[in-house]
Formats: structure tokens, C-alpha cells, sequence
């Protein structure tokens, strides 16, 4: 198998049809196209570190937290899982710790149990994060219907094109001004949902916009997310490339390494699915984030990304751009 995030059959085959009891208390269990649980008022979701680097404990956070709210909760807690490789120095361990126990406490998120052990077949640290939240809304995909809003938040690609901003700029700065390339990493900045949380509990609590779906971005990239929100609904689309936004910074790092920034990891947008896209899109300016209405959702299962005159057909996520990157790993495109 490819280094990564399982593709869809191969994790609907050994993953989820591994699967023989399934409890009636869970009201949305994790499939393709939403990556949280939810039962009774409880909402939980878990992510690993995908990538090896400095700062890596910090994606693990994010994306189990972005699942949670993605999920349709507002996150209170995680434990944290951490594997180290034998003979690893207590200084690494409390650089980990120190990362995510910070922004922890900026977010008001408790550390509520963990589990720290020194694996002689790990060769690096392994960060595994579950997050816990309050149910806020109910993710409704079997409800939606034609012509609702498909809404996007902050810019495509967001977290690849920073971490590659970060990790390779001795190689982009040959191209680019150093200053450029500083300005691409900084959008790590926004790989944390809790803005558009803040928005939507509010929009929720005045009873003014109907959420069906949500789904966050992270490996494979907006054309991946779109796909696995859409087939979670069983419903199509039909949605101009130019409609989705793009940071100019991430898409010069994109063409330097000759990858697609719309199937790269974008943790930190979210998808929604709602009533009333302009509404929502206007709430999350008016707080500072980023949002654009893509189109709307269209019977049957058409899945197009239009480029012009051409049409793109959206498949289920074959990788992510990263891994072409680091690992040498082709992505179909």
C-alpha cells in the first residue's frame, strides 16, 4: 500500500466492513466523508501525524480537532498517544508536550489522558491525538437535496503549501525572495477551525442558517474533501475551479514542485453544505475568515470541476500532493 491516508475501497473493504457490531447509541459513525463519531451529546474523532518534522505533533491536534467540528461538535478535550523511538532523549518528549499543552490552553482545551511508551519499531515519534467535543448541530447528509450552497473556508492547500514553504525553503528560495517564501509558511497560522466554530455556534444559536454537512479538508486536498462530502450525501455538483480560493504564495510553491495545489492538504478550510450560503459566507468575513460559495449541489451523481470549457471529473482521493513530494510518490491526477 502507498504511504498515506488509505484510499476509499481499500478502507471500505478492510477498515469499515471490518467492522460486525455496531452500536445503536452511535448516531453517526466515521465513513467516507465525515471522520468523527457522534453518540448521544458526545462528539469524537482521532488523527495521527502524517508527515515526519519538526512541529509535527501539531498536525495530529488539528486534524482530530477540525474532525470534531467537522463532525458537528465543539471540541473540550483530547488524549494524546505518543511513540518514541528507543533511546529517545526526555527533551524531545517535553518539546511535544510543550507544543500541544500551549495551544491547548489557548483553545481551552483540556488534556485529559495520554499514553507515552518507547517502541523499538518506531523509528519516529508517532503522535496520536483523540479530540472530544459537544454536540452542536447534526451532520443531516441523507437530507440534502438539490440546489443548496456549497460554501468553502480560507484558501486551498493551505497546510502542504506551508509545510512545504517551511521544510523546503533552502530549494524555493532559489526561485523566490525569502520574504515570499516566509509569507507561504506563515499560513500555518490557519490550520486551526476554531474560527469558523465560533461563527457557525453563533449562526446555529440565532436559528438563522441550517447546516446539513460539513467535511474539513486535509489529505487529499479540496478536490478530495469535495468528492468524499458529495458521495457522503450521494449527490452531485457541477463547480468552476475559479470559484474555489487560492493563496498566490501556495500556488508558486505549488508550480515549483510541479504539483496540483487542489489535491495537496488543506487542513484548515472546511466545506459546508447549507441553506443559506451567502448568509453564512458574510458571517465568516465579517469575523476575519476567508469563505467563497463554490456552487450548489445538483441530483445524481455528477461530480465536475469545470476549468473554462473543459470538465474534470472528481474521483475518489488517490493521495495527497505531499506525499509526491517527500515520499517520490506519483498522485494521479
Amino acid at each position: 500500500m502507498r504511504t498515506g491516508k488509505l484510499p476509499e475501497n481499500t478502507f471500505k473493504r478492510s477498515v469499515a466492513n471490518a467492522i460486525r457490531y455496531r452500536s445503536k447509541d452511535l448516531s453517526l459513525r466515521p465513513g467516507v466523508g465525515h471522520d468523527g463519531a457522534v453518540f448521544g451529546d458526545m462528539v469524537t474523532a482521532m488523527a495521527t501525524t502524517a508527515f515526519y518534522y519538526s512541529g509535527h505533533e501539531m498536525y495530529a491536534y488539528n486534524n482530530a480537532i477540525n474532525n470534531v467540528i467537522a463532525a458537528g461538535g465543539k471540541p473540550f478535550a483530547v488524549s494524546l498517544g505518543v511513540l518514541l523511538p528507543e533511546h529517545s532523549e526526555e527533551a524531545e518528549l517535553r518539546v511535544i508536550m510543550d507544543a500541544v499543552a500551549k495551544q491547548a490552553e489557548i483553545d481551552g482545551i483540556d488534556i485529559a489522558a495520554g499514553h507515552t511508551e518507547l517502541v523499538p519499531t518506531v523509528n519516529a515519534p508517532t503522535v496520536i491525538v483523540t479530540a472530544y467535543g459537544h454536540k452542536l448541530w447534526d451532520n443531516r447528509h441523507k437530507e440534502v437535496k438539490e440546489g443548496l450552497d456549497i460554501l468553502m473556508t480560507k484558501w486551498t492547500g493551505l497546510y502542504g503549501g506551508a509545510i512545504l514553504a517551511r521544510e523546503r525553503r533552502t530549494e524555493l528560495v532559489t526561485r523566490y525572495a525569502g520574504s515570499y517564501i516566509d509569507i507561504a509558511a506563515s499560513y500555518m497560522e490557519y490550520t486551526s477551525l476554531f474560527p469558523e466554530l465560533r461563527v457557525i455556534e453563533k449562526s446555529i444559536a440565532d436559528d438563522e442558517i441550517n447546516i446539513y454537512a460539513a467535511h474539513d479538508v486535509s489529505n487529499g486536498g479540496v478536490f478530495g474533501a469535495l468528492w468524499q462530502l458529495l458521495s457522503a450525501c450521494n449527490m452531485g455538483a457541477e463547480l468552476p475551479v475559479s470559484a474555489i480560493p487560492m493563496k498566490q504564495e501556495i500556488i508558486e510553491v505549488c508550480e515549483y514542485f510541479n504539483i496540483n495545489p487542489y489535491m495537496m492538504n488543506g487542513q484548515g478550510s472546511l466545506l459546508i453544505i447549507t441553506d443559506n450560503g451567502e448568509a453564512l459566507k458574510e458571517r465568516m468575513l465579517e469575523s476575519g475568515v476567508n469563505a467563497a460559495l463554490l456552487g450548489k449541489t445538483i441530483t445524481g451523481k455528477k461530480r465536475v470541476i469545470t476549468i473554462g470549457d473543459e470538465e474534470r471529473y472528481l474521483v475518489a482521493p488517490k493521495g495527497d500532493m505531499l506525499n509526491e513530494v517527500f515520499y517520490g510518490q506519483k498522485v494521479p491526477v
